[in-house]
């Protein structure tokens, strides 16, 4: 299931305290980190079978 969520300024403006805005900011700065870490092909990739952390297709030096 994918959806789009619109957050309009002045809607956070007036519908959040301070608490809420700090904890929005949050979740939008990790979700952008987890992002970039998808996006990056440097990153690791190792998966779990069986009780054993493999690297997806096998390793390649």
């Amino acid at each position: 299931m994918s959806e789009n969520v619109i957050l309009n300024g002045q809607d956070i403006e007036r519908y959040l305290d301070e608490n809420d805005k700090s904890e929005l900011s949050r979740i939008i700065w990790k979700m952008e980190q987890l992002k970039a870490t998808e996006n990056d092909p440097n990153q690791l990739r190792l998966d779990i079978i069986d009780d054993q952390l493999v690297f997806p297709g096998g390793y390649h030096e």
